[in-house]
């Protein structure tokens, strides 16, 4: 089931952002996708291994959540103190 509703949003995603970064450019305002900060990087990173950690199994329990809203307080944290 998990699987399912990652791969659905994989797909959404997939289709979604190209049509987006083509609009920017119509639009005269293009978007780059270069992350100026590492921590960018090691957030999508990061967020992208605890995400399949979780899922591998398919059964999420409420402790896994618990983790995963952690991991999202962590780096709500680690940007708020950046500099950018």
């Amino acid at each position: 089931m998990i699987s399912i509703l990652l791969s659905r949003s994989w797909l959404y995603h997939m289709i979604k952002e190209p049509l987006l970064l083509a609009l920017s450019y119509f639009t005269g305002n293009p978007v780059n996708l270069v992350f100026a900060n590492p921590l960018d990087l090691i957030a999508v990173a990061g967020v992208a291994f605890a995400v399949n950690a979780i899922v591998e199994d398919d059964i999420v329990t409420w402790f896994e959540g618990v983790l995963l809203v952690a991991v999202y307080a962590i780096l709500a944290m680690a940007f708020l103190f950046v500099t950018p």
